[in-house]
């Protein structure tokens, strides 16, 4: 067991500013570190930091890797530099309970430093714990300042090349952001965008003068597009196609430019020398290169060579990193974090359902290889979390451990998921638990046909908003499943919405619903899977990790408690000291609980006359 698990999982890779090494983060060693690979050959070296490193940075002149890291799963982050050369950790900010962010939270894009190397700048919930402020530390002193006061999420982005203004983003919704610009000769605060209505819009660059601004926005549109932005924030289009462009990068010359166009979950990618004809990049294997704020580390960088350091997702490998000769179309492989993986994996079928509403709504479909006609396998239908993200087509452990053991797999992208347009990824605003869950059905339906799926043994899991869809799933359409799994779901919408971490509350009315309002909370406790508990039939697994601070476990440990006293069939694991996300030291563990439990409930025949309640909880 768990030779799905047996890989390397790498994020954020950050050329270095010499062009001869790249810094990314790794959990080879158990947790994840900042490693140090050589461009020119050899093995990589691994920075020890204490916690888990989410996010790496170099400093320009190449002397200090910047990391953001978490102590415990809680995610307050703390920021310290690393000396590359003797590992030697500098803690800079380290303040109990307050959480730092350099760039955009769980993203990969940004530039903290100054591009003289004498200014760093983060966001920080020190003094109010439900904003964000940003400051600015001299490196030189020391010192450091406020230059930004919050009412509400504001993250620093870029310095201009000049080092005399400093970007900021406002990152309200995920379907809601604006720029301001930060004089550093006075700290007077302009605001660079006026957006008609909910706007995207992700930065990527300076202009080399400082005249503008190249970013990723919607700014009247559906889909995000490529554009710079004048100093009034008016957009001139480089790239408006009838997809998300979610992330781009200017090379350090400031003359060349790469972009990733999200079609379908897959990415094409795009590079133009500035001012001239853009072309697609087809030297690399198809998958996923860039997400919204690179999200995961799928963002794209430039080397100081001018070559396009890509971290590429495929459904058939784990993610690697590969370096791109854009103008002689030549692509190579620097890491294989899948070489210890079993194959062949199995790669998924891109199909789409019919929503209730007529909305379509695109899912990947997964077939075990023995599945057929004459032999029907059971299915799990697996719902990503965000909800504003994406099932993509990359690498994932549970998927092909559940394929292995003879059971499909359906990853549906319902109302809501990103990659589709700022109309799709509305709709389940104020609305979880309606639509969506009108569209999950859909999917089901849309199993009726395919002819080597087993419609009688359906089974559902997710986690976080994904572990909310699946119990909402068995509680309002009881008749459709034999098991399910919940991962630090939320199972109350109006606890869940009292017990946002506090830099989210200011979105919540907005993106869930006022638990304050009469109307809205009783929307809200309609939605909610606790509401329908009774309705349970299939059994289902709950987990939760102890230091989750975005769900709170005590609703996982509330559901199940309200479930056992109603006499379902549920068991509770809990896991101890990790938070939203599983660590890698309980991976392999989560995905065999996981692929066991739907392999005794739609696997084993004899399985569906026992009592999963039976099972003493964990």
């Amino acid at each position: 067991m768990g030779r799905w698990t047996d890989f390397e999982w790498l994020t954020g890779a950050e050329p270095g500013p010499d062009g001869t090494v790249v810094a990314y983060v790794s959990d080879l060693g158990g947790r994840p570190q900042p490693w140090l690979l050589p461009l020119a050959g050899g093995p990589a070296r691994r920075l020890e930091v204490p916690g888990s490193v989410g996010r790496c940075a170099w400093r320009p002149d190449g002397s200090r890797l910047l990391v953001l890291t978490d102590l415990d799963g809680r995610e307050d982050h703390r920021l310290a530099e690393v000396d590359p050369a003797t590992g030697a950790v500098t803690w800079l900010v380290a303040e109990e309970g307050v959480r730092c962010e350099v760039g955009t939270p769980y993203g990969s894009t940004g530039q903290p430093y100054s591009p003289d190397g004498a200014l760093l700048a983060y966001a920080s919930n020190a003094r109010d714990r439900a904003v964000f402020d940003v400051l600015v530390r001299d490196l030189r002193t020391g010192a450091e300042r406020l230059v930004l006061r919050g009412d509400d999420r504001y993250l620093p982005m870029a310095f201009s090349p000049d080092s005399r203004l400093l970007l900021v983003l406002r990152l309200h919704q995920q379907t809601e952001q604006d720029l301001f610009v930060v004089d550093l000769a006075d700290d007077r605060v302009r605001r660079l965008t006026r957006f008609d209505g909910p706007t995207k819009c992700h930065p990527v660059a300076w202009l080399p003068d400082s005249s503008g601004v190249y970013a990723c926005t919607t700014a009247g549109r559906d889909f995000l597009g490529l554009a710079v932005l004048s100093p009034d924030g008016e957009p001139t289009w480089l790239d408006t196609p009838g997809g998300d462009v979610e992330g781009a990068a200017l090379s350090p010359d400031g003359t060349r430019l790469a972009w990733a166009v999200n079609e379908d979950g897959w990415t094409r990618l795009r590079w133009a020398e500035v001012g001239g004809e853009p072309a697609d990049v087809t030297c690399l294997p198809a998958g996923v290169a860039a997400t919204e704020f690179g999200v995961d580390g799928y963002a794209l960088r430039f080397t100081a060579s001018g070559d396009l350091l890509v971290q590429l997702g495929r459904p058939d490998a784990a993610a690697d990193l590969f370096l791109v000769d854009l103008p002689r179309g030549r692509a190579r492989r620097l890491t294989d974090c899948g070489a210890r993986l079993p194959g062949p994996l199995v790669e998924p079928t891109l199909v789409h359902a019919e929503s209730a509403d007529g909305l379509r709504v695109p899912c990947l479909l997964y077939r075990p290889p023995a599945a057929g006609a004459g032999s029907p396998a059971p299915v799990v239908v697996t719902v990503h979390g965000g909800p504003e993200w994406q099932s993509r087509p990359v690498f994932d452990p549970l998927v092909q451990e559940l394929l292995s053991r003879g059971i499909g797999v359906l990853a549906p992208n319902a109302r809501g998921s990103s990659g589709y347009g700022m109309r799709h990824q509305r709709l389940v605003y104020r609305d979880w638990g309606g639509g969506d869950l009108a569209d999950w059905e859909a999917a089901v339906r849309l199993l009726d046909g395919v002819a080597w799926a087993d419609t009688g043994r359906l089974g559902v899991h997710g986690a976080s908003y994904g572990g909310f869809a699946a119990l909402t799933c068995l509680t309002r359409l009881p008749h459709l499943w034999r098991a399910g799994v919940s991962e630090c779901g939320t199972f109350d919408l109006v606890s869940d919405a009292r017990s946002f971490p506090p830099t989210w509350r200011a979105r919540a009315a907005g993106w869930l619903g006022d638990p304050d309002d009469p109307v809205d909370a009783a929307r809200l406790a309609e939605h909610s899977p606790i509401t329908h508990a009774h309705r349970l039939t299939a059994p289902v697994l709950v987990m939760h990790g102890e230091n989750d601070t975005r769900t709170s476990p005590e609703d996982s440990r509330r559901m199940h408690r309200r479930l056992r006293e109603l006499g379902k069939p549920a068991e509770l694991v809990l896991h101890p000291g990790t938070g939203h996300g599983v660590d890698r030291a309980g991976l392999e563990r989560t995905v065999d609980l996981i692929a066991g439990w739907f392999e005794r409930w739609l696997v084993t025949a004899e399985a569906t006359t026992a009592d999963p309640s039976s099972t003493s909880p964990r």
